[in-house]
């Protein structure tokens, strides 16, 4: 995943943005990183919101929320 690139991400529009959130070591960053791939799922949310497709778009999305949410609570221990 580490070396994954735009092209093999399937949804790069939001996942860039998750995998540098995944990626990052420095706690001090983090919540910057975290901060970032949540507006870019918000961004996408409303773009598909339009659309009657994007099923399978939109569970990739709520798994996405969730290692973010577990990320954010490992972060809040840590600080």
């Amino acid at each position: 995943m580490a070396e994954a690139c735009s092209d093999e991400l399937k949804y790069p529009k939001w996942q860039r943005a998750v995998q540098d959130a995944v990626l990052e070591f420095k706690i001090d960053s983090l919540q910057q990183r975290i901060a970032a791939a949540e507006a870019a799922i918000n961004s996408r949310l409303q773009e598909l919101s339009f659309s009657s497709d994007g099923h399978a778009e939109q569970q990739a999305i709520q798994d996405a929320l969730n290692v973010l949410k577990v990320l954010k609570e490992r972060r809040s221990r840590t600080a």
